[in-house]
């Protein structure tokens, strides 16, 4: 659910998008914008029958933007992750004056001439604040399962408010554009932000320098990436006689396994695991049984620590008691772990059915980047 700000439009697709933003010369050393000499610099550089921006507007624009962009260095504190989203912030360039067309795109109201009838082609910035221009990219990160994603919501957020929202996945998921921001010169990163809700989780990058400064899912960070190999894994086959006569077989193993932070509950979870969690879901591959006989065959896991941990979900049907993979919620330090499949089948029905039950089969499994 979004929180509720208001909001003046959406902008859907891949597009371009600008607000105004700010920064001064420069930043100190707590990655505050820093107004100091470059302020006082442009001031006595503006004519004073300049046309000025209104302070804190913002806006929207397709147009191009003639600026150099500073490269935002790629890491891990650079980038927003969620179910097809893997957004962030590549580029950040201080913009000294916009374009008068820019301007009235971005819902701007500025005269077509000076007090003195000269053309107005250029608009500078309100007094202490400064236009800051943001290049920002994101594609799907292709987590496991393949398939459906819930939709994420990109939006611009100054000092607490939505002022324009930016993509939805809900548009595709290979989303590119442009920000661009107007604030007071003493404004901290997180003052101006781009901000992902994905059910109900927020998190968002800095507009001033491309950093990650809220995620309310900030341990996905240590799971993202990682992948499971199987070691050991054991074949398990027997066989027993059915309820009608006649001997039946009962087989199967561990044979695939995937870790995420995210999983929908037509995949066995309940959309983002909880806090300091990830998925396992892991796939048994085992023989239907039908008819009079049931199978009751159940599957754990064994962590390196000694705790056990019981599927989050049901993953057996009618005929097969693995149909659908068994999800496990783990700590997300988690490196190794065990399957542990029981098998146990119940001829007929009644205090009388027989009941065969079979040595543990067992799986190992290393999580790892």
């Amino acid at each position: 659910m979004r929180r509720g700000r208001p909001r003046p439009g959406v902008l859907a697709g891949v597009a371009t998008v600008a607000l105004l933003a700010l920064t001064a010369c420069g930043s100190d050393t707590d990655g505050h914008a820093s107004a100091g000499d470059g302020e006082d610099t442009l001031r006595m550089s503006v004519d004073e029958n300049a046309f000025r921006a209104e302070p804190d507007i913002a806006g929207v624009t397709s147009m191009s933007l003639d600026a150099r962009f500073d490269k935002v260095e790629d890491s891990d504190r650079t980038r927003v992750l969620a179910p097809g989203v893997d957004l962030r912030i590549t580029g950040v360039a201080r913009l000294d004056t916009l374009d008068v067309d820019v301007y009235a795109d971005l819902g701007g109201n500025a005269p077509s001439v000076n007090d003195e009838g000269e053309p107005i082609e250029e608009v500078y910035p309100a007094e202490g604040q400064a236009f800051f221009a943001v290049e920002y990219s994101s594609d799907d990160p292709q987590w496991e399962p393949r398939g459906d994603i819930p939709d994420s919501v990109a939006s611009v957020v100054i000092n607490g408010n939505d002022v324009a929202e930016v993509f939805s996945t809900a548009d595709g998921t290979m989303q590119r554009g442009t920000i661009v921001a107007s604030l007071p010169a003493d404004s901290a990163p997180d003052a101006a932000v781009l901000e992902v809700e994905t059910a109900g989780k927020f998190q968002s990058l800095s507009l001033l320098n491309g950093k990650r400064v809220n995620s309310d899912v900030e341990h996905i960070y240590d799971v993202v990436d990682r992948r499971v190999e199987i070691g050991k894994a054991e074949e398990f086959e027997e066989t027993f006689t059915g309820w009608a006569g006649g001997t039946k077989r009962i087989a199967g193993s561990v044979v695939d396994a995937f870790a995420t932070p995210w999983l929908d509950r037509g995949n066995g979870g309940d959309g983002w695991a909880g806090p300091g969690k990830t998925y396992l879901s892991v796939e048994v591959d085992w023989v239907d049984i039908s008819g009079a006989d049931d199978d009751e065959s159940t599957v754990h896991l064994e962590l390196d620590n000694g705790k056990t941990v019981q599927p989050d979900n049901d993953p057996s049907s009618l005929v097969n008691a693995f149909d659908d993979n068994a999800v496990f919620q783990i700590p997300a330090t988690t490196q190794h772990v065990t399957v542990v499949v029981t098998p146990r089948v119940k001829v007929g029905a009644g205090s009388g059915a027989k009941v065969h039950k079979w040595d543990p089969v067992k799986a190992e499994l290393t999580i790892a980047k």
